[in-house]
């Protein structure tokens, strides 16, 4: 019931997908860096586009993604904990800078990781789909360091096995909080705790694929996950 609840939603939300969304460039890394992270954000109801039911528990997730030997590497698992919704990556297919050189400064230290994933809920397999999660590694903005920050999006697969309508959207938050920051540079401190994400230095020697945005958008799909 679920699964046809997800993917019924999917089609509503695809058509609400359809508005104009914020176009940004995107950048792999040169040399390339890597990111690790894991830890848990809030949803409350309302904070995400989700068609299973958001309570306000937690969601927990643990990832790893950058460039090696020319192509991308990494992988995510995510467990949506409001409705039993889990992701784990099968392949990664683009790791970018979403908006190199952007305001807020915090958006200097994002990271996108996207790919595709097998779904599932409460145990039940629903299909592959493309996702997107991004991370910002807010510690190294400013000191005292503010929290990091991590939001996700899943996208239907089109015929061509490109990123399509929007399937689960929760937007950029602070580790450990429960809405999104809409861009804000820092996060309250009321809710410690959380996890970490850390963008490790890079490789001088290592380097990821030359993506068109095209490229990206078709790995990626619409970007409407805020800072």
């Amino acid at each position: 019931m679920l699964a046809a609840t997800l993917l019924a939603g999917g089609l509503l939300l695809g058509l609400q997908a359809s508005r104009p969304t914020p176009v940004y460039s995107h950048e792999v890394p040169s040399p390339c860096d890597f990111t690790t992270g894991g830890g848990f954000i809030l949803i409350a109801p309302g904070t995400a586009s989700s068609p299973p039911p958001e309570t306000g528990q937690k969601a927990n997730f643990g990832l790893v993604g950058g460039c090696k030997n020319g192509g991308f590497f990494g992988h995510l698992n995510y467990v949506d904990n409001n409705n039993g919704l889990h992701v784990s990556s099968d392949t990664i297919t683009a790791y970018v800078n979403p908006c190199p050189g952007c305001a807020p400064p915090a958006a200097n230290n994002a990271r996108d990781i996207c790919g595709a994933a097998d779904v599932s809920i409460q145990g039940s397999p629903v299909g592959t789909f493309a996702f997107r999660v991004r991370t910002i590694d807010a510690e190294q903005q400013s000191s005292p360091p503010p929290k990091d920050k991590f939001g996700i999006h899943i996208h239907q697969l089109d015929s061509s096995g490109n990123a399509g309508n929007t399937l689960y959207l929760v937007q950029t938050r602070c580790l450990a909080s429960d809405s999104p920051t809409g861009n804000a540079r820092t996060c309250s401190a009321v809710n410690p705790g959380g996890g970490d994400i850390e963008l490790h230095k890079h490789n001088p020697s290592n380097t990821g694929p030359s993506l068109s945005e095209q490229q990206v958008t078709a790995a990626c799909g619409a970007d409407d996950l805020g800072y």
